[in-house]
């Protein structure tokens, strides 16, 4: 949010010198709506940049709390229907099973949530064959409320990034919609009003003095795409903490926090490349990321670890 935080305090610093002149809009009732039109916006603007103070990556906490012990019982799970379809001599289910077991340490929240699901719908299918071999109904009732935990913390993860994105856009409206009340009627009321409001006209201009040239101008609308992701281990799912993972482009390196979590902001719309890489672990293959303008992209690494005496 760098880009969105130098644009408030400069809009705060013009106000400042506005409010300080404000007798440069005596008897002019139209500057005067405008010039409050622009405080209006500038103040909604501070407001809803508090709203996106808070960590992209804390989103995630309760659901990444809640995955980790899903994916335990449903490797339980797994390995019940795997019983279950031998015994049943049910080959469709065996194979199916088998897949699941073998994507459970990897797969994604969503795909997670989508496997369980249909697990508990194949077991449910052949509920007197399961009980016969042993799973009662208070191990299905706990794992259909685990289930139900893990969707709700998934759902509000999902509802608070779009959220986060709806705010964001709202924040790049009213950043445009400030940059252009200054462009078009304040700085063209100011240099009007300059020879009887020379301090006025001084202040002010001070702070609207930037460079025109390159896609930077104050009047342009900031590019705050951003790439977030956790790198975690292929095997057991669990978060790799002290990993380097790098923004290549940029020649950005962050390393993973006790989450394996890492986040990239203030990014501009394009093509970019990620690499990863942790002691004891393979490097994975480099990501190719294509941003779009006020973007957010999830990416995750599964690392896998090095043979022994490699």
């Amino acid at each position: 949010m760098t880009k969105e935080i130098t644009f408030i305090q400069k809009f705060n610093a013009i106000k400042r010198v506005l409010e300080n002149h404000s007798s440069a809009f005596d008897g002019k009732p139209n500057a005067i709506a405008f010039r409050d039109r622009f405080f209006s916006k500038s103040l909604e603007l501070s407001n809803r940049l508090n709203n996106l103070v808070r960590p992209v990556s804390s989103f995630y906490a309760d659901r990444k709390s809640q995955r980790e012990n899903l994916q335990n019982q449903l490797q339980r799970m797994t390995d019940f229907g795997i019983m279950l379809a031998k015994g049943t001599q049910n080959s469709a289910m065996l194979n199916t099973f088998t897949r699941y077991k073998q994507m459970i340490k990897t797969t994604s929240a969503s795909m997670m949530l989508q496997v369980a699901l249909d697990e508990l719908s194949l077991i449910n299918s052949q509920m007197a064959a399961a009980e016969a071999l042993g799973l009662d109904s208070s191990f299905m009732d706990g794992f259909e409320e685990m289930l139900a935990g893990y969707q709700a913390a998934y759902n509000s993860a999902q509802n608070q990034l779009d959220v986060r994105r709806a705010e964001r856009d709202a924040v790049n409206t009213l950043i445009k919609e400030c940059n252009d009340i200054l462009r078009f009627e304040l700085d063209q009321f100011v240099r009007f009003n300059a020879p009887e409001n020379q301090s006025l006209a001084q202040n002010y201009l001070r702070l609207r003095r930037v460079k025109r040239s390159g896609s930077n101008s104050a009047n342009n609308m900031p590019e705050t795409s951003d790439i977030i992701g956790t790198v975690s281990d292929a095997s057991t799912g669990l978060p790799v903490a002290g990993a380097v993972v790098k923004l290549i482009e940029q020649g950005w390196s962050i390393t993973t926090d006790g989450d394996g979590d890492f986040l990239f902001d203030d990014l501009p719309a394009g093509h970019f490349t990620l690499s990863c890489h942790a002691s004891s672990y393979e490097v994975p293959e480099i990501a190719a990321i294509d941003l779009g303008l006020n973007d957010h992209v999830v990416w995750n690494f599964q690392l896998r670890k090095l043979a022994f005496g490699s």
